[in-house]
């Protein structure tokens, strides 16, 4: 019988080459029995702020952390055990450097902002291939051009463009994996993180092994890694019950002013103050800020009288413009009645005046933070560079006050409408540098719906 010659192609020989290669590795060289590298995580720096969200004022709330994370993989399975234990070690490290500091609040960690990536595969698939790094250095294209290198698989080759994908996607399974699975780790991904503006792979040389077969006398490093550099912001975590008393104050809004006579407003019967209820009442010293909880939500410029009228002093003038979250109901009408029982003949003279305050859902959270028994507490302080009298005071004797929800059509009162004050009979002269409650409530206890 006569043999049979069988021909190789070009594509055959380099399969073969690449298997007895990949054997000779696998049973000569790759040996080794090491474990998975443990996370490498570093705190550079945490950035804090003041009650104001300053920073370099010396506040002592913590903000922004800088940090330096390393990662590594296992050749085969999940890299999500990997990714685990590195955030679950940054976050203690976190936890552990603000109560050194007696800072004992817990925070979720927002991922906001990726300085530069490195990812990293070995130069092992099916097979060594040609490295890029060695040591975290480039290795240079002479060396690459020899022996043990040059007839390796290199770019172009299947399996080393593939194992580029792994080193190029590290950083991106991360994101991916806090957005899957970050919530219960206490992390989040920030609305706005951006792809990082420095990006690197790497293809690191473990002699043609896997990590976990190296030569680690020889090969120190192992290959299957992620560098992130980057900031994360921190966000106090808020009781579930407080999540609750939140979605109740969705649509929150507050009355602060002057009612002449009666007004409705938003569908809510507002009485006339009892202030003077005979004369009516004017004021050019009545600018406060409303605050909740100790939250500035918005200015109520009060003043009805001829300085606010004529619009020559500024400081008569603060709140009136400018707050794209407050509703001002300007004195037009009215005319007081004077004390020699004489009108003042000036329109809007002692007139209605009074300004509905939106409270957005970043300022309840704000103030809800700052909520000690679940209760929203408001006050009122004169407002800073406004007018004042009898050695820098406010007249704050008659404020008509209501809080409610507006959501969905249906509006409920939680507060009022009543005068914290009384009748003001009683002159309430306010130094301007301090605060006067008008009342507290809570968001979920309506005291009943208004329909419209």
């Amino acid at each position: 019988m006569g043999k049979k010659v069988i021909k190789l192609t070009e594509i055959d020989i380099e399969n073969i080459v690449k298997k007895v290669i990949s054997e000779q590795s696998e049973s000569d060289k790759c040996t080794g029995t090491n474990e998975v590298n443990s996370p490498f995580i570093k705190i550079i720096e945490i950035r804090y702020t003041d009650k104001n969200g300053k920073f370099g004022t010396g506040g002592d709330i913590p903000t922004i952390v800088k940090f330096h994370l390393r990662a590594y993989f296992p050749t085969a399975g999940s890299s999500d055990e990997a990714y685990q234990d590195a955030l679950s070690q940054l976050k203690q490290l976190v936890e552990d450097e603000l109560s050194s500091k007696q800072l004992n609040d817990k925070y979720n960690l927002v991922l906001v902002r990726v300085n530069n990536v490195i990812g990293s595969a070995s130069n092992y698939l099916n097979g060594p291939l040609q490295p890029t790094h060695r040591g975290g250095k480039p290795i240079n294209s002479s060396i690459l051009s020899s022996e043990p290198y040059v007839n390796l698989p290199k770019e172009g080759d299947r399996n080393w463009d593939k194992n580029k994908g792994y080193a190029d996607s590290r950083w991106e399974n991360m994101v991916s994996y806090i957005n899957n699975n970050g919530k219960s780790l206490g992390f989040g991904i920030g609305k706005d993180l951006k792809a990082p503006k420095e990006t690197e792979f790497r293809i690191t040389d473990t002699g043609g092994c896997t990590d976990e077969k190296r030569d680690s006398n020889k090969y120190k490093g192992p290959g299957q890694y992620v560098i992130v550099n980057g900031l994360i912001r921190l966000e106090k975590e808020v009781d579930p019950e407080i999540e609750l008393l939140k979605d109740c104050a969705k649509g929150l809004k507050i009355i602060v002013g002057f009612f002449k006579e009666p007004e409705t407003v938003d569908g809510i019967e507002i009485p006339k103050n009892t202030f003077e209820p005979n004369k009516g009442h004017s004021c050019d010293y009545a600018t406060f800020t409303v605050y909740c909880n100790g939250v500035p939500v918005g200015i109520s410029n009060m003043n009805n009288g001829t300085g606010r009228l004529d619009k020559k002093d500024p400081t008569m003038l603060i709140g009136i413009k400018g707050q794209k979250n407050v509703l001002y109901r300007a004195p037009k009408n009215g005319d007081k009645v004077m004390g020699n029982g004489k009108r003042s003949g000036r329109p809007g003279f002692g007139d209605t005046v009074y300004s509905v305050i939106s409270v957005s859902e970043d300022k309840l959270d704000r103030i809800f933070e700052k909520s000690e028994n679940g209760k929203i507490n408001m006050s009122i302080r004169g407002t800073n560079g406004s007018a004042t009298r009898n050695g820098g005071k406010v007249h704050g004797e008659a404020p008509m006050v209501c809080a409610y929800i507006t959501e969905e059509g249906k509006t409920e009162r939680v507060y009022g409408p009543q005068e914290p004050f009384g009748s003001g009979r009683q002159s309430l002269n306010i130094p301007v540098t301090e605060k006067a409650s008008i009342g507290s409530f809570d968001p979920c206890e309506p005291i009943e719906v208004v329909i419209k």
